[in-house]
Protein backbone atom coordinates (compact mmCIF):
# COMPACT_ATOMS: atom_id res chain seq x y z
CA UNK A 1 0.00 0.00 0.00
CA UNK A 2 1.00 3.62 -0.45
CA UNK A 3 3.02 5.29 2.22
CA UNK A 4 4.51 8.55 2.11
CA UNK A 5 7.66 10.51 3.70
CA UNK A 6 8.60 13.80 2.35
CA UNK A 7 10.41 15.91 4.74
CA UNK A 8 10.00 19.80 4.98
CA UNK A 9 12.00 22.63 3.18
CA UNK A 10 12.56 25.72 3.96
CA UNK A 11 9.08 26.10 1.07
CA UNK A 12 7.08 22.87 1.90
CA UNK A 13 5.72 21.22 4.52
CA UNK A 14 6.44 17.77 6.33
CA UNK A 15 3.69 15.30 4.71
CA UNK A 16 3.16 11.77 5.65
CA UNK A 17 0.82 9.41 4.97
CA UNK A 18 1.08 5.55 6.73
CA UNK A 19 -1.08 2.88 7.66
CA UNK A 20 -3.71 1.46 7.45
CA UNK A 21 -5.69 2.77 9.51
CA UNK A 22 -4.54 5.94 7.33
CA UNK A 23 -2.99 8.72 9.00
CA UNK A 24 -2.04 11.94 6.57
CA UNK A 25 -0.06 14.72 7.94
CA UNK A 26 0.80 18.15 7.03
CA UNK A 27 2.51 20.88 9.20
CA UNK A 28 4.82 23.51 7.81
CA UNK A 29 4.56 26.32 5.16
CA UNK A 30 3.61 26.03 2.18
CA UNK A 31 4.46 27.93 -0.96
CA UNK A 32 6.22 25.05 -3.29
CA UNK A 33 7.86 27.03 -6.98
CA UNK A 34 6.05 24.09 -8.78
CA UNK A 35 2.58 23.39 -6.52
CA UNK A 36 1.95 20.59 -9.22
CA UNK A 37 4.98 18.51 -8.78
CA UNK A 38 5.04 19.10 -4.79
CA UNK A 39 1.37 17.90 -4.19
CA UNK A 40 0.84 15.73 -7.05
CA UNK A 41 2.58 12.58 -5.16
CA UNK A 42 -0.04 13.51 -2.33
CA UNK A 43 -2.95 13.47 -4.60
CA UNK A 44 -2.05 10.32 -6.14
CA UNK A 45 -1.27 8.55 -3.20
CA UNK A 46 -4.93 9.63 -1.39
CA UNK A 47 -6.45 8.50 -4.91
CA UNK A 48 -4.66 4.93 -4.65
CA UNK A 49 -6.14 4.75 -1.10
CA UNK A 50 -9.54 5.76 -1.81
CA UNK A 51 -9.59 2.54 -4.75
CA UNK A 52 -9.47 0.11 -1.60
CA UNK A 53 -10.98 2.47 1.08
CA UNK A 54 -11.87 0.01 3.92
CA UNK A 55 -10.29 1.41 7.20
CA UNK A 56 -10.33 4.77 9.21
CA UNK A 57 -8.81 7.28 7.96
CA UNK A 58 -7.13 10.75 10.45
CA UNK A 59 -5.81 13.52 9.01
CA UNK A 60 -4.10 16.40 10.82
CA UNK A 61 -3.36 19.67 9.24
CA UNK A 62 -1.01 22.37 11.00
CA UNK A 63 -0.32 25.01 8.57
CA UNK A 64 1.38 28.70 9.27
CA UNK A 65 1.85 29.63 5.76
CA UNK A 66 -0.16 28.18 2.91
CA UNK A 67 0.12 30.18 -1.03
CA UNK A 68 -3.08 30.71 -3.07
CA UNK A 69 -1.70 27.68 -5.61
CA UNK A 70 -1.28 25.68 -2.41
CA UNK A 71 -4.82 25.98 -1.49
CA UNK A 72 -6.00 24.89 -5.07
CA UNK A 73 -4.20 21.40 -4.00
CA UNK A 74 -5.56 21.52 -0.66
CA UNK A 75 -8.71 21.37 -2.10
CA UNK A 76 -7.73 18.58 -4.51
CA UNK A 77 -6.49 16.96 -1.30
CA UNK A 78 -9.81 17.21 0.75
CA UNK A 79 -11.66 16.24 -2.60
CA UNK A 80 -10.02 13.08 -2.17
CA UNK A 81 -10.79 12.96 1.67
CA UNK A 82 -14.36 13.21 0.46
CA UNK A 83 -13.88 9.95 -1.46
CA UNK A 84 -12.72 8.44 0.69
CA UNK A 85 -15.70 8.63 3.58
CA UNK A 86 -18.07 8.26 0.91
CA UNK A 87 -16.60 4.94 0.48
CA UNK A 88 -15.91 4.16 3.75
CA UNK A 89 -17.37 6.80 6.35
CA UNK A 90 -14.81 6.51 8.95
CA UNK A 91 -12.68 10.19 8.08
CA UNK A 92 -11.51 12.26 10.60
CA UNK A 93 -9.99 15.97 9.77
CA UNK A 94 -7.91 18.31 12.68
CA UNK A 95 -7.20 21.63 11.27
CA UNK A 96 -4.88 23.00 13.95
CA UNK A 97 -3.74 26.94 13.73
CA UNK A 98 -2.12 28.83 15.71
CA UNK A 99 -4.26 30.77 18.20
CA UNK A 100 -3.72 34.06 16.81
CA UNK A 101 -3.75 33.24 13.51
CA UNK A 102 -7.20 34.30 11.87
CA UNK A 103 -6.06 33.50 8.78
CA UNK A 104 -5.60 30.16 8.80
CA UNK A 105 -8.51 29.33 11.33
CA UNK A 106 -10.55 30.89 8.24
CA UNK A 107 -8.82 28.91 5.87
CA UNK A 108 -9.88 25.71 7.91
CA UNK A 109 -13.68 27.50 8.35
CA UNK A 110 -13.68 27.36 4.43
CA UNK A 111 -12.74 23.69 4.42
CA UNK A 112 -15.46 23.02 6.36
CA UNK A 113 -18.08 25.13 4.47
CA UNK A 114 -16.67 23.47 1.58
CA UNK A 115 -17.36 19.52 2.73
CA UNK A 116 -20.16 19.96 5.01
CA UNK A 117 -19.80 15.75 5.11
CA UNK A 118 -16.50 15.55 6.07
CA UNK A 119 -15.83 15.39 10.16
CA UNK A 120 -13.72 18.68 10.56
CA UNK A 121 -12.26 19.75 13.80
CA UNK A 122 -11.04 23.21 14.37
CA UNK A 123 -8.79 23.37 16.89
CA UNK A 124 -5.72 26.55 18.09
CA UNK A 125 -3.02 25.37 19.17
Amino acid sequence: MTQLNIQATERTPTIFLSGPPWHLSLSGESYPEDVSAFYGSVILAIDEIVASAAHPLHAELSLIYINSSSIKALYRIFEGLDAYRQKCDQVTICWRYTEDDDIMQELGEDFQDRFPQLSIKIQAD
